[in-house]
Parts: structure tokens; sequence; C-alpha cells
């Protein structure tokens, strides 16, 4: 993602700021995406991320729960999702399956796999100051 022309920032405090960020998303993504289906997997996909962020993260002094910033390069949309508390759990599964995955599973974890399922590249990078940060990008379709 070299040439980044837009960025967003929003910060989140609680679970009630996800409807913010939802919306914020969904409007950010119509610039750029050429269809709702898009729209719908990157919206799910940083949702998803930030959730877990938000429940989670170490309460700080003055800073938020969570941190989350999308860029658009002409080719792709990218989120960073950051948080401070315990290092993710991070499942080495690629792809995510109803079946195997969603109805035999229990209680969570399934968030990492699902977004490795529709996106494109998810890079988690544990930072030494007991920042998470989660690098989740979606290549969009180019105009026919």
């Amino acid at each position: 993602m070299d040439d980044i022309k837009t960025k967003l920032k929003i910060s989140l405090n609680s679970f009630d700021d996800l409807e913010q960020v939802r919306k914020a998303v969904i409007n950010f993504c119509r610039h750029y995406c050429r269809s709702n289906d898009e729209i719908d997997i990157i919206e799910m996909s940083i949702l998803e991320a930030c959730h877990n962020a938000v429940q989670y993260s170490e309460k700080r002094k003055n800073k938020p729960l969570c941190e989350l910033m999308l860029f658009y390069d002409n080719q792709s949309i990218k989120a960073i999702v950051k948080n401070y508390g315990k290092p993710f759990k991070v499942v080495e599964k690629d792809s995510f399956s109803i079946d195997q995955d969603f109805l035999q599973y229990k209680n969570g974890g399934l968030g990492i796999p699902l977004i490795k399922s529709l996106m494109d590249s998810v890079e988690y990078i544990r930072k030494s100051d007991n920042m998470n940060e989660l690098i989740i990008v979606k290549k969009l379709t180019k105009n026919q």
C-alpha cells in the first residue's frame, strides 16, 4: 500500500461504539468498493476485530480501549485495529467452515479464522508495550 490516499481513524471506548464503527466503515467503503458484497465482507471483518479488541483490552487512563485506522490505496482497503492487553490467541487456521468450526465450537476463538477466510491478508503483531495490532487487507475488485 505505497500510495495511501485516504485515512479514517476511530477510537472505541466501549461496545456501544461499535455502531459508530459500523456506520463509518460502510460509509468509507461505499466510496471505493464496487459491490455490496465487498462492503459486507469488510464490515463484518472489521467489526469482529474491533469487538475482540474492546472485549480483551486493558483499561488505560485517558486512552481508548481500541483504535481503528482505515486506509485506501486504489487497489485495497487496509484496516489496523490496535488495543493494549493480553496477546491474541491467533489460531493458525487458514480456512473457516460452518460445519467443522462454527457448529462444533463451544466458546470463542473463531474470530481470526473467520477474518482470514474473508480477507486477503491478516497479520498480527505483538508490540513490546503490550500493544496488539491486527492488520487486515481486502483487495478490491477492478472496474469491468
